[in-house]
């Protein structure tokens, strides 16, 4: 009976260490005393009100998503991707309106001192009365050549660069990261 005793362990409560009956909480595994059973009964019905309460709100942004799904914080990045690419464009737009405004007045004066040049020209060779069929042809190659590179000057073009400006988005999806509790 002597060995018997000696092998009974008294369990005491985690908390104040009291040898009196005692409860074992089978998701910490710790003994409690009644009175410290309840206290942590209570915690652990304040940590249940918190999961819920977190609960209840997320169910509340869910409804919100839905009824607004414009609004979510993806789709404003979006907006501003937009927004900025725009800006982007136009910027880039204007300067080259701004570029080929200067070289097309350069190139309009340039033709037009050629078009003084061959004016003056044609005026002398009509007062002199001094010229030929190979004098004609100069003459109205030259027109046709200042014509054509006013009409389209061959020293201006547009070009699209393979570089882009923009950077493009894309949405993707990595659906296996959502964690599956039950």
């Amino acid at each position: 009976l002597q060995q018997m005793a000696a092998t009974i362990i008294k369990v005491q409560c985690s908390i104040c260490n009291k040898g009196n009956t005692t409860y074992i909480c089978r998701g910490c595994s710790k003994d409690f005393c009644f009175q410290h059973l309840t206290e942590h009964r209570q915690i652990l019905h304040r940590q249940l009100d918190e999961i819920i309460n977190d609960h209840d709100q997320f169910q509340q942004t869910i409804i919100q998503q839905k009824q607004n799904p414009l609004n979510s914080t993806l789709m404003q990045q979006i907006d501003q991707w937009e927004k900025d690419s725009i800006e982007k464009i136009q910027q880039t737009a204007q300067q080259c309106r701004e570029t080929l405004m200067k070289l097309t007045q350069k190139s309009i004066n340039d033709i037009e001192k050629e078009f003084i040049e061959l004016s003056q020209k044609l005026k002398e060779i009509r007062e002199e009365n001094e010229f030929n069929e190979i004098d004609l042809k100069r003459f109205q190659l030259k027109l046709t050549q200042i014509t054509k590179e006013f009409l389209q000057p061959s020293n201006i073009s547009i070009r699209q660069d393979s570089q882009e400006i923009i950077n493009k988005i894309s949405v993707i999806s990595s659906s296996s990261m959502f964690i599956q509790l039950f």
